[in-house]
Parts: structure tokens; sequence; C-alpha cells
């Protein structure tokens, strides 16, 4: 199985450094260096080094379902702390030890056609999970990724729709039209589907107040267009107010289902990326920008916008003699 190297994408080092930086903002509410880390690891383990290092965080799982990469994981884990199961998410959700084990859990998915299995992971993942266990799950967003149909005389908008019907139908909202599968709206429309599946399935009792707090979404291209959604298990809202006030600094962390932050950064050169943070941060920034860097910036308003929220969490790679 081929595996991207994420770690040399801009947009999808940026959403990772994001939540990582969520994470840390979190640690000063609840104890999260206890709770454990469970992910796709795969062989690179990007995003456990992070976590790791950052947050101190000591018990970490990864799931790779693939014979072949699990030993290549096996042989790659760069901490002893990282245990690598040969097992898919499915199977290990629904046979999983989780107990009373606090869990940070990053479902990053990548095949836009298993979408009806990767909520149905998720709804059974909510049955099980603590007060605190924070979940994160990516989703391929690609629209074309819903096909085309043979009959040119049928819409392919609607004939997208009824597709996405086929594979997630009951999460579908009802007021979701054929105009909104569009390259543009079809990442809210998935982050729509999960609103109401969660929702559906944290049903408010005099026993149980528990329920999913959303956090913070970004929508990013790397090669394909992802979704990603980060929340929180809380016990009930009494602590929503404590929460917002630590992230009233990290704006990007705005509690909404589906008003994803875009991560829209091009791939920049050094000396690029040198004479372009010389002007920043300033208000005048963006027209500045806009005027010298026009051969940088294809889509000025967003990429420029994007840049300009996210250019301290560019990465910077450079060539190791080993």
């Amino acid at each position: 199985m081929s595996q991207p190297f994420y770690h040399l994408r801009p947009n999808k080092y940026v959403d990772r450094f994001l939540f990582v930086n969520c994470l840390s903002k979190l640690g000063e509410i609840i104890n999260i260096k206890s709770h454990r880390y469970i992910g796709f690891g795969s062989y690179l383990f990007d995003d456990f080094k992070q976590i790791h290092d950052k947050i101190n965080i000591t018990s970490m799982i990864s799931l790779e379902e693939d014979p072949i990469v699990y030993k290549r994981a096996c042989f790659n884990t760069p901490y002893k702390c990282i245990k690598v199961i040969n097992q898919t998410s499915t199977d290990f959700i629904s046979g999983g030890d989780w107990g009373n084990k606090n869990s940070i859990i990053w479902l990053d998915y990548t095949s836009p056609a298993e979408i009806s299995q990767q909520f149905s992971d998720l709804a059974a993942l909510t049955s099980i999970v603590n007060c605190n266990d924070i979940i994160r799950v990516t989703f391929n967003a690609n629209v074309s990724s819903l096909g085309v149909p043979d009959d040119s005389s049928i819409s392919l908008k609607g004939y997208r729709l009824n597709r996405l019907k086929e594979r997630i139908g009951e999460y579908v909202p009802i007021d979701v039209t054929e105009d909104q599968i569009t390259t543009k709206e079809y990442p809210i429309v998935l982050l729509r589907c999960l609103q109401k599946m969660i929702e559906g399935l944290f049903i408010e009792t005099p026993f149980d107040k528990r329920f999913l707090f959303p956090l913070f979404s970004t929508v990013y291209k790397d090669g394909q267009t992802m979704i990603t959604f980060t929340g929180i298990i809380l016990e009930d809202h009494t602590r929503e107010t404590v929460i917002k006030k630590a992230f009233r600094e990290l704006k990007y962390v705005n509690f909404k289902w589906d008003c994803p932050s875009s991560i829209s950064i091009p791939e920049l050169t050094v000396k690029e990326i040198v004479h372009i943070n010389k002007l920043l941060p300033s208000k005048i920034a963006k027209k500045q920008l806009s005027k010298k860097y026009s051969f940088v910036f294809s889509d000025k308003d967003t990429e420029i916008d994007s840049y300009i929220s996210y250019y301290k969490y560019y990465p910077s790679f450079q060539s190791v003699n080993f």
C-alpha cells in the first residue's frame, strides 16, 4: 500500500499543528497528559511524534490494517511508548479494552468510498467513549469521488447527492440540496451529516447529559480535498464557558459544526518564505502581498488570507546528511 508523505505537504502539516495547539490549550483545563492517543501512524508517525513531544502523552496506539505496512511501522516506531496493532479501526473500536481510560482518538480516513463504514465506526465509538475524551475525524471531501452518471442527461449534482444518500442516507439532513454538492460546499455537507449523526446519538436524559462539544474543523487540499473535525465529550454544559475562555486567542477554534477554517497555503521556496514573512504581521500585509507576490499566490484572497493566519505554522524542511 502506497503511503503519502504527509509531512511534506504544507496544508496537512498546518492542520496537524493546529490540532496539537488545541490539545495544548485543553491541557490547561484537563489533565490530558494521562490520556492515551489512538491514531493511524503508518510508518512515519508524524502526529505521534508531535503529540508525544509537545503534550508529553506516553500511552499511544497506532492502528495499521495492511500487514506489510504493519511490519514497516513496527520497525519505524520512534518511541517505546507507541504500540502498533495490526487491526482495522472497526475491529479495534468494537473489541478494544476501553474501560475508564481517557483517550484522544484521531480517525484519519482517506478513502471516500468507505464513508458508510467510517460513519458506522464513529457511531460505535460514541457509545463507549468517556467524558473528556477527544474525538478527531478526517474525511475525504473530494466531491468527484461520488462519481459521474453514465447517462449524460442526468444531473451531475443530483446523481452525486443520490450517491451520498446511498452511502449515509439516514445522516444526510433533509434540507441538503443538489446545488450544495459542489467542490466548495461538499466538505460542509459532510460536517452537517456528521453533526446530525452525533446529535442523534447523544440524547440527553436525567441520568446522562453527555454530549460532543465541537471545537473546530478545517478544510484543506493536498492533492485531495479533506475535511477534519475535532470535538470533546463533556459531562454536561457547565464547562462550555471555561473552555471558550481558554481558547479566546485561538481564532480557528470557533465551537461550530459547519464553519471550517480554510487552510490553503501554496508550496513556497525558502527564499519566498523569508521575503514574505518580513511583511508579517501587519494590518496592510494582505495588500502588500497581493501587490508584490502575485506570482506566488494564484488564488489571492484565499491563499493570502490563509498564509497570514497560519504563517507561523508553515513547515520548514531542510536536507540532512546522515
